[in-house]
């Protein structure tokens, strides 16, 4: 398969639309599955050399049309960790996590490590004006690296000096994981007419923690109508969230489950209280004061 860093980008969520996007553009993908939720711990890799132009790299670095016509960031962190971060239909962010390694040169040595260990070895630069140029064309796992940019080469302008993930994706990803663990709590449900007080029965395989959140089951005193699954986070701009789910009688009398998840309205570790079931299937689930809906 010949795979270039222009087709790093494979997200579970929405893949079949990005595709068709840029596809458009004559850009394929590679076939590495995303990682929804980014690992509770990063692997240090030892840079090879520890040159400024390494210190200047760190922080976010954006392209309006790096992934034909696309969007890209790039997220160099001081743990040699780079983030890939696209932008979905409807607005939605996501990002894949890869190790990276620089070698000083001219122009530098960027080797981008995939989860499998191979290595895409590419070159980059900064410019005079302060941008980051990286060859992404023709460049595939196990062949000689570039010795020259060409006329394709991306222009990447420096958006922050901040290595930590934007709060905006790092948030969806929190939602992803509280509504997957709703969905396994709505399928436990079903066999066993009661809400799992822990994750182990539901055997799922979505984290309870990350980087930068906690993730909690709050047992009611009476789990066969409701659960709600809460995630607090560890930085102080993120917002906090309740995922609520519901056994509400239909208009026949039949159980149906309903599910929201609310966030605080401002950023927060405390998460909003249980979310308001309606009577019936017919109304809707309400959130708690100081908290909002959230739409997906």
């Amino acid at each position: 398969m010949n795979r270039t860093l222009l087709q790093l980008w494979n997200p579970v969520r929405d893949i079949a639309r990005f595709a068709a996007v840029v596809s458009l553009f004559g850009v394929s993908l590679w076939g590495y599955p995303a990682r929804s939720y980014p690992r509770s711990s990063v692997p240090q890799r030892s840079p090879l050399v520890q040159a400024p132009f390494e210190t200047r790299l760190l922080g976010q670095w954006s392209s309006p049309d790096a992934l034909g016509g696309e969007p890209l960031t790039f997220v160099f962190t001081p743990e040699n960790t780079l983030y890939f971060i696209v932008t979905l239909p409807r607005g939605r962010m996501a990002a894949e996590e890869f190790g990276y390694r620089v070698t000083a040169g001219s122009p530098l040595a960027l080797d981008v490590i995939l989860p499998d260990g191979s290595v895409v070895a590419t070159i980059a630069e900064l410019t005079p004006d302060g941008k980051l140029r990286v060859q992404l064309e023709g460049t595939n796992p196990g062949e000689p690296r570039p010795t020259a940019f060409s006329d394709t080469a991306v222009l990447f302008d420096r958006v922050s000096e901040d290595t930590t993930l934007p709060a905006a994706l790092v948030e969806a990803n929190a939602i992803d994981i509280l509504l997957d663990l709703s969905r396994a709590q709505r399928t436990y449900y079903l066999e066993f007419r009661t809400f799992a007080s822990s994750a182990e029965p539901l055997n799922s395989d979505v984290p309870l923690e990350t980087d930068d959140y906690s993730f909690e089951i709050d047992f009611p005193i009476d789990p066969t109508d409701s659960v709600r699954i809460i995630a607090t986070p560890k930085r102080d701009d993120l917002h906090s969230f309740s995922s609520g789910v519901f056994m509400v009688p239909n208009e026949r009398g039949f159980e149906i489950s309903m599910v929201a998840v609310c966030r605080s309205d401002t950023p927060s570790i405390v998460a909003p209280e249980m979310p308001v079931p309606p009577p019936d299937s017919s109304g809707e689930i309400a959130c708690a004061p100081e908290s909002h809906l959230i739409e997906r």
